[in-house]
């Protein structure tokens, strides 16, 4: 079979049997694989509904929501993610074919399409780049159509659907930038700003939420990830593209073919843009394998055009597809029996472990230690409630932004989950095909979330010299958490950490703290000898507490 023979054309109907075909594999494999990935914390989302969250805006609740408003378990959590995730099959083979300008090669469509990892694990995974794909193609096409008529309804179109882009993930600004980078004339046309007025009004709610909640998205993605340069973040990144990509080929295939319309320019733009802008990014931070994933409709689009062009070595693209299609079945396989568990992917056996922490926690509340897929795993498959806490060397979760959900521990015993021992009572716990972990009970449990601390003016510090920072902390806790703030003796905390060495300075705001003052105060400390960048971050601690968390943003400054 070879990719390059003239075959009978499917048209439309090869359309919908890859749709068919897509979508009873992603239903099967709904019902039989256990919550993935970042699945289970998305699940927690729902469970709050909001119009934002703080990794990610909501749409992925909302899918989640309403189909498990449908069925339970993992088909209810994964059942629109499914049919979105094959409608971007659908959509993209339809893509494709109103740019081949003849009748489409439906085998080399459908294998281009089948064999792509990204394309089939965001085809039904209940987590932000399933609906962030969909919304990418569905963008794609009505810019295609707005192109051929920019009248009011392709605009309001075009509008609609860019909103929905943004409320999936943000990583669906960059599909849009780079469009309008391709065609920088669309700022003369009068429909263009009605696409934007038109998705800027629809995406107030989201805007509004992150005003009302400091910007927490905002600040995460761009301070909250405090890394220094790392060669071996350039070089992990070069090769994980390289394999998620063809490997290799596909990305190679898009970038030399050479747009034949302003459509495929805008296809092209987005392909060569989004590599690059992440290959900068990760000369300051880990870029995650997926953050590419907007690319992918361009480029496969954009691969297949080439493709069709050659004139020779078909036979081995045939193979190198295939070859990928072999992996992609595998991954499939592996997500239902778990054959082989990958890192933060597959790799906590949930069910069990589910079962397993809950009949080792004495009968006393979980709240787990710098976790928060494995909390989620725990609250869905035992239906019990949990909690999370977080020190300065994680991040925070949206676990920091459930108050209602805090308040049920406090001053309670509770069973404390952690991946290391943190006293000689920690009993240690091995999850069958999963993770390690210890439980240590704790008595008279507390967190102080809802107490936040503003640096009032940040300034550069001199080494080994006194230095203060004017600070403000805003209270919220409730009457009861105020009693046990005084009870437990809590303080406030400063931890400054060197960007380069990540080593960690302490220190202890040494007078009476008031913590219902709404007047400035000083935090006054000696700063380290040694020179350099740091960034800090202002905790609430309780004596013997286990360790400091963020009641404060990231900070950044120099000493001199």
């Amino acid at each position: 079979m070879q990719l390059n023979q003239p075959a009978k054309p499917l048209g439309i109907n090869g359309a919908w049997w890859l749709l068919g075909l897509i979508l009873v594999v992603n239903l099967v494999q709904s019902i039989f694989s256990p919550l993935l990935n970042d699945e289970p914390y998305y699940w927690l989302y729902a469970q709050y509904p909001s119009w934002g969250y703080f990794d990610h805006p909501p749409m992925v609740a909302f899918l989640i929501k309403l189909g498990g408003s449908l069925f339970a378990g993992e088909i209810g959590v994964r059942l629109l993610s499914a049919v979105l995730g094959s409608l971007t099959f659908f959509l993209l083979y339809k893509l494709i074919e109103g740019e081949t300008g003849k009748p489409i090669n439906f085998k080399l469509a459908a294998l281009l399409l089948l064999s792509s990892l990204f394309l089939n694990l965001y085809s039904f995974l209940a987590i932000p780049d399933t609906p962030m794909l969909f919304f990418g193609v569905l963008f794609l096409y009505a810019y295609r159509r707005y192109l051929k008529a920019d009248d009011f309804l392709n605009a309001l179109i075009l509008g609609v659907v860019t909103a929905l882009l943004l409320y999936s993930k943000y990583h669906g600004i960059l599909l849009v930038g780079f469009t309008v980078l391709s065609n920088i004339r669309l700022v003369l046309k009068r429909s263009f700003y009605l696409v934007f007025i038109v998705a800027i009004v629809l995406y107030i709610p989201h805007i509004y939420w992150e005003f009302q909640n400091d910007f927490p998205t905002i600040r995460f993605q761009f301070t909250g990830r405090v890394n220094a340069f790392n060669i071996q973040h350039v070089l992990s990144y070069l090769g994980e593209q390289a394999a998620v990509t063809g490997p290799l080929f596909l990305l190679v295939f898009s970038i030399l073919y050479r747009p034949e319309n302003q459509f495929q320019k805008a296809l092209k733009y987005n392909v060569i843009g989004v590599f690059i802008f992440f290959l900068f990014s990760s000369f300051k931070e880990m870029v995650n394998v997926h953050w590419t994933a907007i690319a992918f409709p361009g480029m496969l689009c954009l691969a297949y055009l080439y493709i069709e062009k050659l004139r020779s070595g078909k036979k081995i693209i045939w193979g190198l597809l295939v070859f990928n299609l072999a992996i992609v079945l595998f991954f499939r396989v592996n997500m239902i029996f778990n054959i082989f568990p990958v890192s933060n992917f597959n790799d906590r056996n949930p069910r069990v472990m589910a079962s397993v922490l809950k009949a080792r926690s004495n009968g006393y509340p979980l709240v787990f230690a710098d976790m928060y897929n494995d909390p989620s795993y725990y609250r869905f498959y035992t239906h019990d409630d949990c909690f999370a806490v977080n020190n300065v060397w994680y991040k925070k979760t949206q676990y920091n932004y459930l108050p209602g959900l805090e308040q049920q521990f406090q001053d309670k015993t509770v069973s404390y989950v952690s991946y290391g021992a943190i006293n000689p009572s920690s009993q240690k716990v091995t999850i069958p095909k999963g993770k390690t972990y210890y439980i240590t009970t704790l008595p008279g449990f507390v967190s102080f979330n809802n107490i936040k601390v503003d640096v009032v003016k940040a300034a550069d510090l001199k080494a080994s010299a006194e230095g203060t920072i004017p600070i403000t902390i805003t209270n919220k806790l409730t009457a009861q958490q105020q009693q046990f703030f005084k009870r437990k003796g809590a303080y406030l905390v400063l931890t400054l950490i060197n960007n380069k060495t990540q080593a960690p300075f302490y220190f202890k705001y040494d007078k009476p703290l008031d913590i219902n003052s709404t007047k400035p105060l000083d935090f006054r400390f000696k700063a380290p000898a040694e020179k350099g960048e740091y960034h800090y971050i202002f905790s609430m601690v309780t004596p013997g507490h286990i360790s400091t968390g963020f009641n404060s943003n990231i900070y950044n400054c120099r000493i001199e």
